[in-house]
Parts: structure tokens; sequence; C-alpha cells
């Protein structure tokens, strides 16, 4: 099948973990608070209050979804709101939740490690041993640079605060402001980061596997004022249907 292509946004330029990747952004939590998602391991069959959609039997609520369409309209002020919601479940919500069933095992031992680190790092150390994880990377960039889920992720965070553990198509991720300068937009606002990456798809195949995941998947789309709000081209290939 001829892969949906992510919605583009204006002034987004590649990166390591690029692509979808870039612009995926999700906190490890529960979908009903923010716009964080649940392992769709026990679909409910009442589905929670404020449900729009339902990917693979995650529930997706219209919080999640506002949520990250706000930060979305950091960067295009002048879209719609149909418009922000559609950025977010193209972009976001739809790739994170795909790739989950890919390799479950390898996604909740790379989850645990992530957590792991972030309470070693809340406390001052790093786990220790040659096989601890990975090494903290530096990077610098605005919106462009950076893409979307890492300078989001950065503009929600005080200067030298680890974030939470934070999950995009593939990978999990720990990060820190080390500087910060504003811009004249907050898309030009520049960061040095740290930043520790947990994957759990190979890099040299995360965007196929990806696209693999996203055929197999499926949308229930719960409340049709949200019908709309799914670009067609993601309903024709997630096979939309209503409850």
């Amino acid at each position: 099948m001829t892969a949906t292509p992510a919605i583009p946004l204006r002034g987004a330029r590649s990166a390591p973990w690029a692509g979808l990747f870039a612009l995926a952004w999700i906190p490890v939590a529960a979908c009903g608070e923010g716009e964080s998602v649940q392992s769709a391991a026990a679909a409910p069959k009442v589905w929670p209050p404020g449900t729009v959609l339902v990917v693979n039997d995650v529930p997706v609520s219209a919080e999640a979804v506002d949520r990250i369409g706000n930060d979305f309209a950091l960067i295009e002020p002048q879209d719609s709101l149909v418009q922000l919601r559609r950025l977010s479940i193209a972009n976001t919500i739809v790739p994170t939740l795909a790739v989950q069933a890919v390799d479950p095992e390898r996604r909740e031992r790379e989850r645990a490690r992530a957590e792991t680190y972030r309470t070693a790092l809340l406390e001052g150390e790093l786990p220790s041993g040659p096989l601890a994880g990975p090494m903290e990377e530096e990077r610098q960039g605005d919106f462009g640079g950076l893409g979307f889920a890492l300078w989001r992720t950065a503009m929600s965070l005080e200067p030298g605060v680890w974030s939470e553990v934070v999950e995009t198509a593939g990978c999990f991720h720990l990060v820190r402001v080390k500087t910060r300068e504003e811009g004249s937009l907050p898309s030009l606002t520049r960061f040095t980061i740290g930043l520790f990456n947990f994957p759990y798809l190979d890099a040299e195949t995360a965007l196929a596997d990806t696209e693999a995941a996203i055929d197999r998947s499926r949308l229930i789309i719960l409340d049709e004022a949200w019908r709309d709000a799914v670009p067609r081209e993601l309903r024709y290939r997630l096979h939309a249907e209503n409850p």
C-alpha cells in the first residue's frame, strides 16, 4: 500500500530519528490525561469519557489531540482547529500507537530502562556497568533543527530539569535543557539540550517498520464530529469505521 505522507510543517529539517519520529511526541502515562497513551494490552468495552477515536483498541481523547494541537499552533498559528487536529493525529497519535505492537517485549524493556535512568538522573547519578544503556547526547537547534518532538519537550522544561519519559514512534527519550535563547517566533527559540534515547525499533528499518505498522492498524471514529479531523487518506488506510 502506498504510504500516507505525514502532514508537512514549515521549517522542519531532517535530524536523527527524523521523519516520522521528529514529529511524534507522547508522554508515557494514561491517555485520558494530556496527550499520553496507554498500552493496548487490555482494551475496555466501554471507552473512557471524552474518547473520540480508538486506534488499535487504544482510546484517544479530544483533550489528548488538542493538547498536541496547541503546540502545533505555535508553529502554524494560522491553521484552523480542524487542521491542527489533523496534524496531531496524522503526525503524532497514529504513528506512535501503531508501532507499539511491533515488538512489545522490547518496547517494555526500553521503557523500563528509561524509567530507571530517569530515577538515577534525579538522584544525580547514572546506572553503572557496560550494558547499562546509552550515553547522553547534546543537540542544538530551534524547531527546524530539533524537530517537533524534541523542540516541544524543550519548550515545556525549566533549564536543567530532566523531562518525564516521553515516547515517539519507536523510541523513548529523556530530555533536559542546557541553554535557551528566545526567538522572534516560538519556532525560532533555540535550545541546547541533553538527550538520552531508548529505541525499540532499529534505526535502519524504523521508517519501514512504522509504515507497515500503520498499514496493519485500525481506527474507530466514536464521535462523528471528528471524522474530518482525520485526513481522508488516513481514514482509508486505517479502514476507519464507526462503532
